[in-house]
């Protein structure tokens, strides 16, 4: 699986996105499977070759990856990803509290789950006759301004969400309340009204992710490392931090997985 990572273009876009991703699978003549671990952003994300799917550990059940669809943060393992042949999408990830901003949703109702979205007459076609990824990126964000044009995603707690992800949850959820100017109690419910889900639990899974992300990318670093380097002093904690998120222990989780290369390498 080769992932590519491209920055935003529109400055008007900052409080909302972070930046793109275009996947590719190619078609290895059998089923490709990866976990799906707990994740703290929505993303908006465009099938243009082939087929997702996505089986439910909670339900037991196998569901499609809607062409177009807007995916909300999870708060665990709940999902593997499945292909058959091959697989191309783009995808725009999202600021922790943009989603509702910009489609209308509710976060919390929009938290382990995803659903189908209707992109612009033409999008879709556009984004498939493009020559590069690159060439992707202005039209989407043309979408994105429209649907953005009556305000910012911005707040102080927005602002202190999106901290918290650029600090891969290492900020203490006190520090960020003062910073919004609001009662700890107040944050943490401004905070899931916003995203979706608690401030401490956003943190937990910033840390695991990165630990994850690291591990990917230079499977040699030690996970004594990587727990460190995400703010865990505690070995035993990360550890259960991470077979809560991941659905396994660390020294397992590359076991069995599909190698991610991504471009540029990226550490959040």
């Amino acid at each position: 699986m080769k992932i590519t990572l491209l920055d935003g273009i529109s400055r008007e876009l900052d409080s909302c996105l972070i930046g793109h991703v275009g996947g590719e699978v190619a078609d290895r003549g059998e089923l490709v499977r990866r976990v799906i671990p707990a994740r703290p952003n929505c993303f908006i994300q465009f099938v243009l070759e082939g087929e997702q799917g996505l089986y439910d550990l909670d339900t037991r059940t196998r569901r499609t990856a809607p062409v177009a669809g807007l995916f909300g943060p999870l708060t665990h393992y709940r999902y593997d990803m499945e292909i058959v042949g091959p697989l191309r999408t783009f995808s725009a990830r999202l600021q922790p509290a943009a989603a509702g901003r910009l489609f209308g949703v509710n976060p919390v109702a929009l938290v382990d789950t995803f659903q189908s979205i209707d992109p612009p007459a033409g999008l879709l076609q556009e984004l498939r006759s493009a020559a590069c990824w690159d060439d992707m990126v202005a039209p989407v964000e043309r979408w994105l301004i429209a649907l953005s044009a009556d305000g910012s995603c911005e707040d102080p707690v927005a602002r202190e969400a999106t901290r918290l992800r650029k600090l891969r949850g290492t900020v203490p959820i006190q520090d960020l309340a003062d910073a919004a100017g609001l009662s700890l109690r107040h944050f943490q419910r401004r905070f899931r009204a916003l995203t979706g889900l608690n401030p401490k639990h956003y943190a937990r899974i910033c840390r695991i992710g990165h630990a994850v992300h690291r591990k990917e990318l230079e499977p040699g670093t030690s996970w004594t490392a990587l727990a460190h380097e995400a703010g865990y002093s505690d070995q035993s904690h990360f550890i259960r931090d991470f077979k809560a998120l991941t659905g396994t222990l660390p020294r397992s989780f590359l076991q069995g997985q599909t190698p991610i290369l991504r471009y540029p390498k990226w550490d959040e």
